[in-house]
């Protein structure tokens, strides 16, 4: 082969540079993909980094250290600022549940007492009728006693609460018995101990209430709260 014929076969290896072939166009797409790939893997390893983690549930003890203020010191119940972050655990015997276990006590016949606060917190003593400016969704089959999940009780909602259980379980202390309110609830936390401190066997508190049952898909209905006894 001639040198002549050899620099022409080199030359066609070796596009020029003014020239494009049909691979230049693809080969710079890959880069550029490849470059705004890189950009965005950077930005999101950066939020990663910067943006706050939710905090997990703490147990009770933890609770109570870091804010012994909230706390009754002989019953342990909360008493201030009832909606915040609540445990994930509950002194026994009342028991923690989540929305399946929750279904399922009621599917089998549990009683559910929602605690969820009335507005303004209060009654009309003239004839026991709570004050409600907007309509409280519930559990299916639930019974509503507002205001029975408070740190401490007057001895007026002591007895709302204690004969309203009596009348709804027949007096059957094993009766199982789910107490809910919302997600990040303090009040259920108390009531489930309330209860169980009285001498209910089978009390069980669901901690994520009206707001984890939703989060299955499960059906809520409207419930009107229970009027006090005033005579």
């Amino acid at each position: 082969m001639s040198a002549k014929q050899t620099y022409r076969s080199n030359s066609t290896s070796i596009p020029d540079r003014g020239r494009r072939g049909p691979h230049t166009a693809a080969l710079r797409f890959v880069a550029a993909s490849f470059h705004s790939t890189s950009k965005l893997f950077a930005a999101l390893l950066l939020m990663l980094v910067i943006l706050p983690t939710p905090p997990s549930a703490a147990p009770y003890s933890e609770h109570q250290t870091k804010r012994p203020e909230l706390f009754d010191p002989e019953t342990g119940y909360r008493i201030a600022r009832q909606r915040a972050a609540t445990p994930d655990d509950i002194p026994p015997p009342a028991q923690l549940i989540g929305p399946e276990d929750a279904r399922a006590l009621l599917d089998q016949g549990a009683l559910a007492i929602d605690v969820f606060g009335a507005a303004q917190s209060r009654f009309d003593e003239l004839d026991g009728t709570w004050l409600v400016s907007e309509p409280r969704l519930s559990l299916p089959g639930a019974v509503w006693l507002p205001e029975t999940g408070r740190g401490t009780l007057t001895p007026v909602m002591q007895a709302y609460l204690f004969d309203n259980l009596a009348a709804l379980t027949n007096g059957n202390l094993a009766q199982p018995i789910v107490i809910f309110c919302i997600a990040d609830c303090w009040m259920s936390w108390n009531a489930a101990q309330r209860i169980a401190a009285a001498g209910y066997s089978q009390v069980y508190w669901f901690r994520l209430g009206t707001d984890g049952w939703q989060d299955i898909g499960a059906p809520l209905f409207p419930v009107a709260p229970i009027p006090v006894q005033t005579d």
